[in-house]
């Protein structure tokens, strides 16, 4: 049997899987991702700047916070990627000619790599932010030296470096072409990488298209590399980091749990209020064990978001490297639901914050009455000054 007869059969397979739902499916949901996404991408693009601007203040200076200020930069370039795109792409603000012009072309080129680099980039700094918060929990008497301010940089650079080489195969996966010209149907861009039934008049300019290398193993090295590298074993190491998180967590319930009923029963007035004093200035000034605990919840939580946006795209990624025929029939009838999930997990990280960090919320409250004209606080009648 030649090469082309196996192809030919293996993508006939691959459609008995995919259609006609999947194309069917990507038909409908295209006529109103653009709308989603742009709504998405700028209410996200506003709560990373906020969360940008929140986390730098000198108050929240720390090394989770300095993670989560990394963090907030690479989805913010990526949702201000997208809206170009899903301007341009879905919600056709510009006419067909420049929908196929080179520089179009050289722009879907550059929104593939620069958005995969830069969400490869939040990926391994979540990872990151989980290492830390483990070593934080787990050797509470190592994380100084550990996770310092130095470590902390190091490693944040470390990610703004070595993700774009992680993902230097994608650079050459992809070319533009020149589309010859007839009447008729002519190639149009769906999803950024390949081209699929958008009928044109024949025009005099040169139509581009941005087209897959014809080299498979290339192809299949890039699959797995997305697969594997970028999305399934951060999504692992996750996972385990998420549990023992959970367990550490519980486990210092339980502890605190018996600490409190055994001072209840065994400690005199004055014994519980040593005992009092004591942990709060083991807790650095009160609230110390709380906020550590919120902390770690608000992390567990954040973890949890990672895992249900970017494991579906993970196990989609791996079935693609395996079965390479999938990617041209089945990858792109849900490329748009899988850019979807991505972003909606960059933006909803703000109302996390919100949520779970008090001091997030206090510092978010202040800076907004300095820069939004909001109402003071009652004034005090006695003094009549606005009270602190």
């Amino acid at each position: 049997m030649s090469e082309e007869t196996a192809g030919s059969m293996e993508e006939a397979a691959a459609a008995a899987y995919c259609d006609p739902g999947g194309p069917e499916f990507q038909r409908m949901y295209a006529q109103v991702h653009g709308y989603i996404a742009l709504l998405v991408c700028l209410l996200g693009s506003a709560a990373n700047s906020v969360n940008i601007a929140v986390l730098s203040r000198k108050e929240m200076i720390s090394s989770t916070n300095s993670i989560l200020t990394g963090l907030a930069v690479a989805d913010l370039l990526v949702m201000i990627d997208y809206i170009p795109f899903a301007l341009h792409n879905y919600v056709k603000i510009s006419s067909v000619i420049n929908n196929h012009s080179y520089g179009w072309a050289v722009f879907v080129y550059f929104h593939s790599i620069f958005s995969q680099t830069f969400h490869t980039i939040s990926i391994w700094l979540t990872i990151t932010l989980a290492v830390w918060r483990f070593i934080a929990i787990k050797f509470p008497q190592k994380n100084r030296t550990l996770c310092n301010k130095q470590n902390t940089n190091i490693a944040i650079a470390v990610a703004y470096v070595v993700c774009p080489i992680l993902c230097l195969p994608i650079y050459f996966a992809m070319n533009i072409q020149e589309v010859p010209q007839s009447p008729g149907d002519v190639n149009g861009t769906t999803n950024g990488t390949d081209y699929v039934n958008t009928t044109a008049t024949l025009r005099t300019d040169p139509v581009y298209k941005i087209s897959m290398t014809d080299n498979k193993h290339l192809l299949t090295a890039i699959f797995w590399i997305y697969s594997v590298f970028i999305k399934l074993i951060p999504c692992v190491v996750l996972s385990i980091l998420s549990v023992l998180l959970i367990l550490k967590m519980k486990s210092s319930d339980r502890r605190r749990q018996k600490l409190l009923k055994k001072s209840a029963i065994t400690a005199t007035e004055g014994e519980k209020t040593r005992l009092n004093d004591d942990g709060g200035k083991r807790g650095g000034g009160g609230g110390g064990g709380g906020r550590t605990d919120r902390t770690t919840r608000m992390l567990v939580a954040l973890l949890g978001l990672f895992l249900a946006t970017e494991l579906p795209q993970a196990l989609f990624g791996l079935l693609t490297a395996i079965a390479p025929q999938l990617f041209g029939v089945c990858y792109y009838s849900f490329g748009e639901v899988m850019d979807m999930m991505a972003l909606v997990g960059s933006a909803v990280n703000f109302v996390l914050y919100c949520s779970m960090s008090r001091q997030f919320r206090s510092t978010f409250t202040r800076l907004a009455r300095k820069v939004l004209p909001l109402p003071a606080r009652d004034a005090d009648p006695l003094t009549n000054t606005t009270k602190a």
